[in-house]
């Protein structure tokens, strides 16, 4: 009877679809796995709170709007105002550094400099983030997307653009996989802090309620006790 029981409940139990970011370490994929910072702090807040998932790998955008339009279950991504009305913001993971990177040589010392003309002429930045909304609606400065962080470095080496506004640790981690760690000034012009959190959309889906408190709790204790700084300390052993 308790045999039958238990696999009533393991057969009904729900599966939700969790969204992360494709780029590398984030998420990416290796040996046909899914790996990266994002679905190992997913698979861990998974199995804390006792619930299974199925991962996706998709581009920021996509994470964003998928998640907003209620066509992924949750997903991490950075806490932004214009997605407020859209997502339920469950638990802060950790906080990031934006930065406006140079090269070597053309260090930015206040932020005058931004909009100096002889330092810097334009400023790329990555496709689908809004890390500062106020830079990109500037008419002072002259904007470039990217598709990613391995252009934007390679584009900033090579003069085509004179600054990349972008994520510190990642920058660092994509320029010693370049061999052009020393090409450029880290640790950059610190422009501010964001924050990635575990986010749900508000329209929920009719079929499943989504276990709000539980994930909660479990992102919290895993936060707490250190278990998220330890995956960052892993993927990011070049910059934390």
């Amino acid at each position: 009877m308790l045999s039958a029981l238990l696999f009533c409940i393991y057969s009904n139990a729900e599966t939700y679809s969790f969204a992360s970011i494709e780029y590398e370490p984030f998420g990416y994929i290796e040996n046909q796995t899914i790996k990266g910072i994002i679905p190992e702090i997913a698979t861990a807040i998974a199995d804390e709170a006792d619930i299974e998932i199925d991962i996706t790998l998709l581009p920021y955008s996509r994470v964003v709007n998928y998640t907003k339009s209620g066509e992924v279950d949750f997903a991490i991504f950075s806490r932004n105002a214009d997605n407020d009305g859209e997502v339920e913001y469950i638990a802060k993971l950790f906080v990031q550094n934006v930065i406006l990177l140079t090269r070597k040589g053309d260090k930015l010392d206040n932020q005058e400099d931004i909009y100096n003309p002889e330092k810097i002429k334009n400023i790329g930045y990555l496709r689908g983030t809004n890390f500062c909304p106020e830079m990109l609606k500037d008419k002072r400065l002259v904007m470039h997307k990217i598709n990613d962080f391995s252009q934007g470095l390679k584009m900033l080496n090579s003069h085509r653009i004179s600054a990349f506004l972008t994520i510190d640790t990642t920058a660092l981690y994509e320029s010693h996989k370049l061999g052009l760690q020393d090409a450029f000034e880290f640790p950059g012009y610190s422009m501010k802090k964001i924050e990635a959190w575990l986010q749900i959309p508000k329209v929920q889906s009719q079929s499943k309620a989504f276990p709000v408190d539980r994930v909660r709790s479990a992102a919290d204790k895993l936060r707490a006790e250190g278990s998220i700084e330890a995956i960052l300390r892993k993927h990011l052993n070049h910059s934390l």
